[in-house]
């Protein structure tokens, strides 16, 4: 597995406590990690429509898969 794409993934208080019983459990040091998002592949309708709105908006817009 390659880490390329990947950053650290933020832990709320229980998630943080979970793993660092898991790493004192397996004696390791563990990191928890997400991956990061991707580009989405736009149709080319969805892609004029994109456009359109950042026309109309003034700004650019780039649009992810999602998880």
């Amino acid at each position: 597995m390659s880490y390329n794409n990947y950053h650290p993934a933020p832990l709320d208080k229980s998630a943080l406590q979970a793993l660092q019983s898991l790493e004192q459990e397996f004696d390791l040091t563990m990191v928890a990690v997400e991956q990061d998002p991707q580009p989405a592949h736009l149709t080319d309708d969805q892609l004029a429509r994109l456009k359109e709105l950042e026309s109309k908006l003034g700004v650019s817009i780039v649009a992810y898969t999602k998880h």
